[in-house]
């Protein structure tokens, strides 16, 4: 395994936690090519980037999955904003912030994808 991946795995880990290790599981085990280029690719490159701030990173991230209607992967967003600082209160202005620009259906599933992340890491 090479370093880019090693420090991505670790950089996950940190910031997703056992939400994000149960999320990640499935395609380390069935699809481990795949693991190994998310991994080194977005959080051993990209995440280690200081341009912008871990908060910033998640805010663009959530606003990018829930502008495509790509669910799955928001609840380990959320998680990992939460754990940079941001707060539910903020993602839920980043919610209603978003819904003129992509509609209230999308906003109500991503919300309900925050209450149920809420419950889980609670």
């Amino acid at each position: 395994m090479s370093e880019q991946v090693t420090q991505g795995l670790e950089r996950f880990a940190k910031l997703s936690g056992e939400y994000g290790a149960k999320a990640l599981a499935p395609i380390k085990d069935q699809f481990p090519e795949l693991a190994e280029f998310i991994m080194g690719t977005a959080y051993g490159d990209i995440f280690q980037r200081t341009t912008i701030t871990d908060h910033w990173k998640e805010v663009a991230i959530i606003s990018s999955l829930i502008s495509q209607g790509q669910y799955e992967q928001l609840g380990v967003h959320y998680t990992m904003a939460l754990s940079v600082g941001v707060t539910v209160d903020q993602l839920k202005g980043i919610l209603l912030h978003l819904a003129p620009c992509v509609g209230a259906p999308r906003i109500i599933s991503a919300f309900n994808i925050l209450l149920a992340t809420l419950d889980e890491i609670q």
